[in-house]
């Protein structure tokens, strides 16, 4: 797996997280990544896919990001991001979550492989595990990131409300389930 790209890259996603996606990602041939911040997990997935990623974010950030933002022009993050996903196979796309489902529903578009790590709030995180679960193709995997009872106790309650058969790879935040 190729994850030396994706490290280089600031972000929270740990090497043994890269190293899922990567693998996930060498199954499939469409990925959709589901907040994409700079690119760090974008670049685990894009350099190990057969196919390519959409990357769906606002580029804006959350409310837990504001600080970090505060001094930065207001394209900071997306430029950054192109930057570091520049030469790999990522169609950005600039929308929130749950509109971008909606895009991708009504095309009929469908992926092998989504993985959520936008607005970590419950409602958010119900809201795109309800978008998102339905575009996936038969047998692909739904995962996230920050499945952590301590910091995203949010994440959790709408993970396990909405996911009656997930489970948390080892060693990771990462929640992952199979479509049925």
């Amino acid at each position: 797996m190729n994850i030396e790209r994706a490290l280089a890259v600031d972000g929270w996603l740990t090497e043994l997280e890269a190293a899922y996606l990567a693998q996930l990602a060498s199954e499939s041939l469409v990925a959709i990544e589901v907040g994409s911040w700079l690119g760090r997990s974008t670049c685990a997935i894009a350099a190990n896919i057969q196919g390519y990623v959409w990357a769906v974010d606002t580029w804006k950030g959350s409310a837990e990001h504001v600080p970090m933002l505060a001094d930065k022009p207001s394209d900071w993050l997306y430029e950054r991001f192109l930057a570091n996903t520049q030469g790999l196979p990522v169609f950005p796309l600039m929308l929130s979550s749950v509109d971008a489902a909606v895009l991708f529903r009504r095309t009929g578009t469908r992926a092998d492989m989504i993985f959520i790590d936008a607005n970590h709030t419950y409602e958010s995180v119900k809201a795109d595990i309800e978008a998102w679960m339905p575009l996936l193709v038969d047998g692909g995997v739904l995962c996230g990131h920050d499945f952590d009872r301590t910091y995203w106790p949010g994440i959790v309650r709408a993970v396990e409300e909405c996911i009656p058969a997930f489970h948390v790879v080892p060693n990771t935040t990462i929640w992952s389930t199979e479509a049925v």
